[in-house]
């Protein structure tokens, strides 16, 4: 059911107008009339019980978030026959979409990049509550862009909690193409990945003016995506570097969370993300670079025999001493052991070490 401008829901939420809508819902700017407050409601159209249901749970989740890149949801409830309406703050700002259009061209990497790693960070937060969240849904449109230039996260409307070794909570299937990685076309479990592989994609899209083509199109029929340096030479080789490897189709090849997506934009090596994935599926670096730093040679030790030892310097009388004060005469070396044996040094001893 479209509301209209006027409609008051739930003898509390007056809605002012249409933000957008989509096949699933609709999202409305709407008056708090107890609180004198903007709040964003998010109207959800699934009226089964089971839909019903899962929502109730997973509202009930979304209640408790506290992230300064996320919305607070400040309500929810379910109209009998109607639909699903989650209440959430009302975000002032330009959408990321919005600012694409207004620049007519890519935006300049380093406000792409500190926004994406700002999402990065809500999403870490998100995919770390326990059960996890997974968001579903990354997009230009779903990022805005504050008034203190923070960006936040909105539109929890197909967020999903990821349930390990399972399926996510079920529910209709959402894709937005050129966002959505291929397993969220179903079959597959949607899990952290899933978003990360929609973030890489979003910033894709920043620096490139361009939407990627359809996952499925790339698994499935080998569709070229153009690299990010051809569309946009401008963009840094580490930068790039990390788009394409987040936005691999193949789940398990795929950058493992948001954040290694993070550090890999800052610049950092895949090898200081290891430990704090290893409980991860063993993807976060790939298997040749791993094998590459492990078996990389130790360095030569010097062979050169040492000089013999000078007597420490003496002050000379009257001088100030700085620091520690002379050490001491060394006392006599003992007499070497005798050894049995040849008089050559065992294989394997260097020269510095024998007798």
């Amino acid at each position: 059911m479209t509301l209209k401008t006027g409609d008051i829901i739930q003898n509390r939420y007056r809605i002012v107008r249409l933000v957008g809508q989509g096949g699933f819902g609709a999202v409305y700017r709407a008056w708090d009339i107890n609180v004198s407050q903007p709040v964003a409601l998010k109207e959800n159209l699934g009226v089964e019980a089971e839909a019903q249901r899962q929502f109730e749970r997973e509202a009930t989740l979304l209640a408790g978030l506290r992230h300064p890149n996320l919305p607070r949801v400040t309500d929810h409830f379910i109209v009998p026959g109607q639909g699903q309406y989650l209440v959430m703050d009302y975000v002032e700002g330009q959408s990321l979409a919005a600012l694409l259009t207004e620049r007519s061209g890519p935006l300049p990497e380093a406000d792409a990049v500190a926004w994406i790693q700002q999402v990065c960070d809500a999403l870490t937060y998100l995919h770390t509550r326990r059960p996890p969240i997974i968001h579903r849904d990354i997009k230009p449109e779903n990022v805005i862009i504050n008034s203190d230039r923070r960006a936040i996260l909105v539109d929890f409307g197909i967020s999903k909690v990821y349930v390990e070794g399972g399926q996510t909570t079920i529910g209709a299937m959402a894709v937005t193409p050129g966002y959505s990685p291929p397993e969220q076309y179903g079959g597959i479990s949607t899990e952290a990945r899933s978003d990360v592989y929609a973030l890489a994609a979003t910033l894709y899209k920043l620096l490139t003016g361009q939407t990627p083509p359809e996952s499925v199109a790339i698994m499935a029929m080998g569709a070229r995506v153009p690299a990010v340096r051809e569309l946009n030479p401008a963009v840094r080789a580490m930068t790039a570097q990390a788009i394409e490897r987040a936005m691999t189709p193949t789940m398990n090849q795929r950058t493992a969370s948001a954040a290694e997506f993070a550090a890999a934009l800052s610049g950092q090596p895949p090898q200081a993300s290891i430990a704090a994935t290893v409980a991860a599926p063993p993807v976060s670096t790939p298997v040749a670079a791993v094998n590459r730093a492990v078996a990389a040679p130790l360095p030569e030790p010097d062979a050169t025999p040492l000089p013999p030892a000078a007597a420490a310097p003496q002050n000379p009388p009257g001088a100030r001493s700085y620091g520690r004060p002379p050490a001491p005469a060394p006392p006599p070396a003992p007499a070497p052991p005798t050894i049995a044996g040849p008089s050559a040094a065992p294989a394997g001893i260097c020269a510095r070490c024998r007798p």
